[in-house]
């Protein structure tokens, strides 16, 4: 998968609040963290926890967060 760079940050998950619907994940990409609100069912497929790296794909209107297996990290998604 190729991805445009000036849309792509790497990052590591500061902090997930999971609500009762929706979870809000922020992500430290060095110099502001990002903020992302994804559904609870998309976070706890992710298995998201404080620490683990994810990218954060933006467009003009959303962002989102992508976690990789280990075994995919070779790729560079």
């Amino acid at each position: 998968m190729r991805i445009s760079q000036p849309n792509k940050l790497v990052g590591k998950i500061m902090d997930v609040k999971m609500g009762q619907d929706m979870t809000e994940v922020i992500v430290d990409v060095g110099d502001r963290p990002v903020y992302a609100t994804i559904t609870k069912g998309a976070a706890q497929a992710m298995d998201l926890h404080p620490g683990d790296e994810v990218f954060a794909l933006f467009n003009s209107t959303d962002v989102t967060l992508i976690k990789a297996q280990k075994k995919e990290r070779d790729y560079g998604v």
